[in-house]
């Protein structure tokens, strides 16, 4: 009660919100509720008068029921006293009745005889029948119902006999016995033929043999029914004991019949056909335990369950429920099956062709048979399945920590005893085998998981390949940086050809891009959905790093270059530049390295010239900041001039005129601001700090300092006009920084 007032009252406060809802809306409110009450309480009177009626009306079924149950007890009576009374009307009647069941028994005997006189020829007749079915069941097998029309005769006349001849002597039941010795023979095989014919219904059909079947169905029928009628027949007696002695009623001798089950033994025997067809199917998989062809080997599955869906269902009854059975018979042996290979060691390739296969087998029995997954009981690996994929998890990692371990410890060998050059590939760039071997073996992972059908499961594969890649690029890094530092701190204590290792190293990595980059093509198209964004996040990480460690080689071959040419640059500038020219030395030293460097992969090549030209800038305006610097202005001008015509020729050789010149432009200005007068070197200044934004006063002041022809005063006078020139200027905040910005001040 509580509860419906509480719904009420939340109602009407949905209803009348407003108070003025009090006065305009509560009478059309009162009315239309006041009609659905009325609408209700009609449509309940109805109902229950309805349900009323029908209670009503079997109430009087009831009653009238009772009446005839009654009636029909009287009448019975009074036909029981009616017979009883008539024979005392009948003169002699006890005397006729006599001898009218001695003729009855006389006539049983007379038949009896007979039928013993006749049981050897009907024998034979059947047995010759019989034989051709017997020795070949794709026989022709016309005569089967013949044979067993006759045959169940000749089982109910013995039944009957032996049933009769209950309470006789011992010698009169073993003389019995051995007059139907043969009816038993013949029924035994013919039984065993019945059931040999069932465990071979496939082959049957596959022959051409339908016609079998159904006769098979139809004999089966024929047993049951008799089977029921016995049953029938023996429930009546033990639901009516009082009338067992009563010499009229018919079933006080019983019913003889021996209950055969024959759709029970037809189940088990099929049951039995079909756990020999697999383990007939699978015995040599199993004994060489290729578990994999196994799994391979069970296509006849969905043949033959198609086989029975088209050529045997529709010759048998639809109570038999023949294809639903064949379906879950099939599908306990592979659940079986399934279960003793999971119990086995499995390697990677089994428990990933067992994951496909479980899915596969899912949808084949859906699309081909019209089976679904909610209908086949028990379920595939008691939906273990995440079992399964954390075990070949973990033989994946282990084997890809194992292989790529191996691999490594292998190339860094090499890499730091470097014994022998690296290898050659035939368009002329060294590189190391890693590359390759890491990458077919990360790609044979992914094509297997791939190819299992599980996209989650591809998803986890590739994580795992992923930190495989990003533990060897974490490797070679600290490995190219130990190697780097021996080789600058002592460099007559190391083994020769760090160049060299160190270029193949960088190729490697560029292939190493590569090779994930077609993986990124062509993996998250096929992967799950829901794992695509985190499959490119990896991927595009994993090809990063490859790109970051050629950079660090690359940059490590830059330090291997210029730690031979660093020392001649600190006397830029100082009385042994002006007494012999030294920038060609060091020209010389690049062209030699630059030779080397040919065997580097484009990219990185062209990546390394970009570099190298930006050191050599770098270092060459560096210089004219040391201690030692001094700008002899009679002759420096011309001898920078030389030093830039050398370099930008050396350099030309392997970048654009274009781009050359936009790169030393730098110097070309430095040089202006150098030659510049006192009245012009304001213009030229403004010049520079168009051009960098990014030039420090301090570098400005520092080579103005190192001109011979400015004195303190002067000097101090232009570095006031330059510094008022500095703060009227604004540079865009936009601006990307220039190589002022890389030089260390």
């Amino acid at each position: 009660m509580e509860d419906a007032r509480e719904i009420a009252i939340n109602k009407l406060s949905e209803l009348l919100k407003h108070p003025d809802d009090l006065t305009s809306k509560v009478g059309p409110l009162t009315r239309k509720l006041a009609k659905e009450k009325a609408s209700i309480d009609a449509q309940l009177n109805t109902g229950v008068q309805s349900q009323l009626d029908h209670v009503q009306e079997g109430l009087e079924t009831l009653t009238i029921s009772s009446r005839n149950i009654n009636r029909v007890k009287d009448n019975m009576r009074n036909i029981d006293k009616l017979c009883y009374d008539a024979q005392s009307m009948i003169h002699d009647f006890p005397r006729i009745n006599m001898i009218s069941q001695v003729h009855q028994n006389f006539v049983a005997t007379q038949a009896k005889v007979q039928a013993f006189q006749e049981l050897y020829q009907q024998l034979d007749d059947l047995e010759d029948a019989f034989a051709p079915m017997q020795n070949d069941i794709f026989s022709p097998h016309e005569a089967l119902l013949h044979v067993h029309y006759h045959l169940f005769k000749l089982e109910e006349f013995r039944d009957q006999t032996m049933h009769q001849a209950r309470d006789s002597p011992h010698d009169v039941i073993i003389t019995l016995k051995t007059y139907f010795r043969r009816v038993d023979v013949l029924s035994d095989d013919f039984t065993q033929h019945l059931w040999l014919l069932a465990r071979n219904l496939i082959p049957l059909v596959e022959n051409g043999c339908g016609a079998t079947i159904v006769k098979l169905i139809k004999i089966i029928e024929c047993e049951e029914a008799a089977d029921e009628k016995a049953l029938a027949a023996r429930q009546a007696q033990s639901n009516h004991q009082d009338l067992q002695g009563h010499k009229k009623w018919r079933l006080a001798e019983g019913n003889p019949r021996t209950i055969k089950s024959y759709r029970v033994e037809f189940y088990e025997q099929l049951h039995q056909s079909l756990r020999e067809r697999f383990e007939e199917a699978f015995a040599p998989y199993k004994d060489s335990e290729d578990w994999q062809g196994a799994l391979d080997s069970t296509d006849f599955i969905f043949n033959e369950l198609e086989l029975v869906y088209d050529q045997v269902v529709p010759k048998f009854p639809k109570k038999y429920k023949i294809f639903p059975y064949f379906v879950l018979e099939y599908h306990r042996h592979t659940y079986d099956l399934l279960n003793q290979m999971v119990q086995q060691d499995l390697d990677a390739g089994t428990i990933l062709r067992l994951l496909r296969f479980v899915r596969d087998y899912y949808t084949t029995m859906s699309t081909r048979l019209g089976v679904t997954e909610e209908l086949l009981e028990p379920q595939l690996l008691d939906g273990q399945e995440q079992s399964l994929v954390d075990d070949y998890l973990k033989l994946v990692r282990r084997k890809l920590v194992e292989w790529t371990s191996n691999l490594m410890q292998s190339e860094s060998k090499d890499f730091v005893t470097r014994q022998d050059p690296p290898e050659m590939s035939p368009d002329g760039q060294f590189g190391l085998s890693g590359a390759v071997d890491l990458f077919q073996i990360i790609n044979q992972q992914i094509d297997v998981a791939a190819d299992a059908n599980q996209g989650k499961l591809l998803y986890l594969v590739v994580n795992e390949c992923h930190k495989v890649m990003k533990d060897s690029q974490v490797f070679w890094k600290k490995l190219l940086m130990s190697e780097l530092q021996k080789q600058l701190e002592q460099p007559e204590d190391v083994p020769e050809g760090l160049v060299e290792y160190v270029m193949a190293l960088a190729n490697d990595q560029i292939k190493c891009s590569d090779f994930a980059n077609d993986i990124l093509m062509r993996v998250p198209p096929i992967v799950d959905a829901n794992y695509k964004m985190q499959v490119e996040d990896k991927l595009s990480t994993a090809i990063d790093g490859y790109l970051q460690i050629a950079a660090s080689a690359r940059e490590a071959l830059l330090e291997v270059t210029f730690a031979d040419i660093k020392p001649v640059f600190a006397d830029l500038f100082t009385s042994r530049w002006y007494e012999q020219p030294l920038i060609p030395s060091v020209i010389e030293t690049l062209k030699d390295y630059c030779n080397d460097f040919q065997h580097l992969n484009k990219f990185i090549f062209d990546k390394l010239i970009h570099d190298m030209l930006d050191r050599f800038l770098m270092l060459y305006l560096e210089a004219m900041r040391h201690k030692n610097a001094k700008f002899h202005m009679e002759t420096c001008l011309e001898r920078i001039e030389n030093d830039v015509r050398l370099s930008f020729n050396f350099f030309a050789k392997y970048t654009s005129v274009e781009e050359m010149e936009e790169r030393f432009d730098v110097i070309e200005k430095v040089h202006t601001l150098l030659e510049s007068n006192r009245r012009m070197i304001f213009v030229d200044y403004y010049t520079l700090r168009q051009a960098y934004p990014d030039v420090p006063l301090a570098f400005v002041e520092n080579i103005l300092s190192k001109r011979d022809d400015l004195d303190k005063s002067a000097l101090k006078d232009i570095m006031e006009g330059i510094k008022a020139k500095a703060r009227e200027y604004e540079p865009d905040a936009n601006t990307p920084p220039t190589i002022f910005s890389r030089i260390k001040w």
